[in-house]
C-alpha cells in the first residue's frame, strides 16, 4: 500500500517492504491533470496492463494542478542477465 501522507520524492527514496523476496520494484509513474492522469490509468486497465486499484492514489505533483500517480511492478533479479 501507497502511503498517501508523503511526497512523491520521499515515496521514490523509501524502501518497499512488502517487496517480494529476490525481486526488484520498477515504479511507473503517470504525471499530468488529474484528469488525464486518470484517463491513462483506465485505459491501461482496459488494455490489460494493471487494476486501477494497483495505482495510488492521486499524489500532489510539484506542478500546480496536476498530480502524480504511481504503480510499483516487479521483476526477479536472474532478468538482468
Amino acid at each position: 500500500m501507497i502511503p498517501t501522507s508523503t511526497t512523491v520524492s520521499d515515496l521514490l527514496r523509501a524502501p518497499i517492504p512488502d517487496a517480494p523476496v529476490g525481486k526488484f520494484p520498477v515504479r511507473i509513474l503517470v504525471c499530468g491533470i488529474p484528469e488525464g492522469v486518470n484517463q491513462v490509468v483506465y485505459q491501461l486497465h482496459l488494455l490489460g496492463f494493471a487494476e486501477v486499484g494497483a495505482w495510488s492514489p492521486p499524489l500532489p505533483s510539484p506542478i500546480t494542478g496536476e498530480v502524480i500517480r504511481i504503480l510499483t511492478r516487479y521483476f526477479r533479479a536472474d532478468v538482468l542477465s
